[in-house]
């Protein structure tokens, strides 16, 4: 494929859209994890806002999760939009990614999550700011912002647990399931079809660079905590 056709925008409906680039976003998409028509989506939006409204340590910062609830609704809303554009209807799928699936039973916890599984969003989901498909490179911006937001918002609880000793102690336990589970979210470095997305425009860098640049930002800001991160090959489950 030519550069020059990587430099196209196509809209929905356009019927020039090449059917691997047409499969490569629909698949895309599918796979994301935020997606209103997906009951596995919801069932997973309802359980951390219970966390978000029973954890949090102030009324402020309820306030704060709510802000924050309210644009993953909308990010799953934007999903399911943008599928239907492409002939997609209701999807019904598991949650592969692990990390959605580990426990949140403290704040420290719901920290982790905001702070490092949103923060892998940063890096997949909402780098579509180049992205060919104007139906997706339309919002892309504000998607960016808000995972932005998210998981700045979860370092920064992050930092408030690490600031007794107790809740330093509790991270640093912790720290061993999360950063695998979080590393983990970007699959496996192998992957023909990262490589794919990167060939047509989907994405700017592949898993295993992706997971990289992730590591190389967010180990120095967990290390300057005081949380000593375990080595990226510890408990991994994905390569």
């Amino acid at each position: 494929m030519s550069v020059e056709a990587t430099q196209r925008v196509y809209r929905e409906g356009d019927p020039d859209i090449p059917e691997e680039f047409r499969e490569l976003l629909v698949r895309m998409l599918s796979h994301h994890l935020e997606n209103s028509t997906n009951p596995q989506y919801t069932a997973l939006l309802s359980v951390l806002w219970d966390k978000c409204m029973t954890l949090a340590p102030t009324e402020k910062l309820k306030t704060t999760f709510a802000k924050l609830m309210a644009q993953e609704v909308e990010h799953g809303v934007i999903t399911a939009r943008i599928l239907e554009g492409l002939g997609v209807g209701p999807i019904d799928a598991p949650i592969k990614q692990y990390l959605f699936h580990l426990p949140i039973d403290t704040f420290c916890d719901l920290a982790y999550f905001n702070g490092l599984g949103d923060r892998v969003g940063c890096y997949i989901g909402e780098t579509w700011e180049g992205v060919p498909y104007e139906p997706l490179l339309s919002v892309a911006e504000r998607l960016h912002k808000d995972e932005v937001f998210h998981a700045t918002l979860g370092m920064s609880n992050l930092k408030r647990v690490c600031s007794t000793p107790e809740g330093m102690e509790e991270a640093n336990e912790k720290i061993k399931t999360w950063w695998p589970a979080a590393l983990d979210m970007f699959g496996r470095s192998d992957s023909d079809f990262s490589d794919a997305y990167v060939r047509w425009g989907l994405r700017t860098k592949n898993n295993a660079d992706l997971r990289n640049d992730y590591i190389a930002d967010t180990r120095p800001m967990l290390t300057a905590l005081g949380i000593e991160v375990p080595d990226d090959t510890a408990n991994r489950r994905f390569l």
